[in-house]
């Protein structure tokens, strides 16, 4: 699933993750903005928040995770990997200011408190 008007994101705001970050993704309404920027809990939850999955899996512990969905179901899962970052260029280096990381907080704090993110610290 990818963004679904490419061209409508060719501007200026989106020169930068800063510029993104501070003059774009701050005044949206991400539930209502290309799936690519909803939050999980709009794919996994019902009405009242309730997840509706038996288990949810992290892209933190992706191994884990697929051994354990995998003796679940008793069978092996190929999952490929693509567009995938190394940890040399984390995401983490992205976040060039303290406040990126409140703005991000502040727009996915449901999932955040959701899936267990809590204690999640960028810096």
């Amino acid at each position: 699933m990818g963004v679904s008007s490419p061209e409508k994101y060719k501007i200026p705001e989106f020169e930068s993750f800063e510029r993104f970050v501070f003059e774009w993704f701050y005044k949206k309404d991400i539930e209502k903005e290309d799936y690519i920027f909803q939050p999980q809990w709009c794919f996994l939850c019902d009405q009242e928040s309730n997840i509706m999955v038996d288990y949810v899996g992290k892209t933190e512990s992706l191994e884990k995770d697929i051994q354990f969905v995998e003796s679940k179901i008793a069978r092996r899962l190929d999952i490929m990997r693509v567009n995938s970052t190394s940890q040399e260029t984390g995401f983490e280096k992205a976040y060039t200011h303290p406040d990126m990381i409140e703005v991000v907080r502040l727009k996915y704090k449901k999932d955040i408190n959701l899936f267990g993110y809590n204690g999640i610290s960028l810096k």
